[in-house]
C-alpha cells in the first residue's frame, strides 16, 4: 500500500513538473515573438567621409531612446541600424544624424551646421 500511495506521489509531481516546463516555455515563446516583432533592423544612407565622421554619426544615431545598435561604413555610407520601433522611429534617428551635421537619404543637415564640421568631414561637393 505503502508502495502504491509512493508511486501515485511521484506520478503526480512529475506531472505537475511537466505541466510548468510547458507554461514557461510557452511564456518564453511568446516573450521572444515579442521582442522580435518590436525590433527593426534597416540600413540608412548617411553622407560622410572619415573615422571622425563615423564616430558622430553613430553617437547622433545611439543618442535616441530605443536605438540599441548603430554601425556607419564610409565606403559605402551605409548606417546599419537595430532599433525597438515600439521606442523611436527611422525619421527621429534620421532627424537626429541631420543635427549632427550629415545628411541622409531622409534629411538634410543644416548649412550652418554642416559648414561647422571639421574640414576633413566636409563631404558636399
Amino acid at each position: 500500500m505503502k508502495k502504491t500511495i509512493l508511486l501515485f506521489a511521484v506520478a503526480v509531481c512529475l506531472t505537475a513538473n511537466n505541466a510548468c516546463t510547458n507554461a514557461n516555455k510557452n511564456s518564453s515563446d511568446q516573450q521572444k515573438t515579442t521582442v522580435q516583432n518590436q525590433g527593426s533592423n534597416v540600413t540608412l544612407k548617411v553622407q560622410g567621409v572619415c573615422e571622425m565622421c563615423r564616430e558622430r554619426i553613430e553617437i547622433a544615431a545611439r543618442s535616441i531612446e530605443g536605438v540599441v545598435s548603430a554601425s556607419w561604413d564610409s565606403e559605402s555610407k551605409q548606417l546599419r541600424l537595430s532599433y525597438n520601433a515600439e521606442k523611436t522611429s527611422i525619421e527621429a534617428i534620421s532627424k537626429a544624424i541631420a543635427k549632427a551635421g550629415h545628411d541622409t537619404e531622409q534629411d538634410n543637415a543644416n548649412n550652418k551646421t554642416y559648414s561647422d564640421l571639421p574640414p576633413c568631414c566636409q563631404y558636399r561637393g
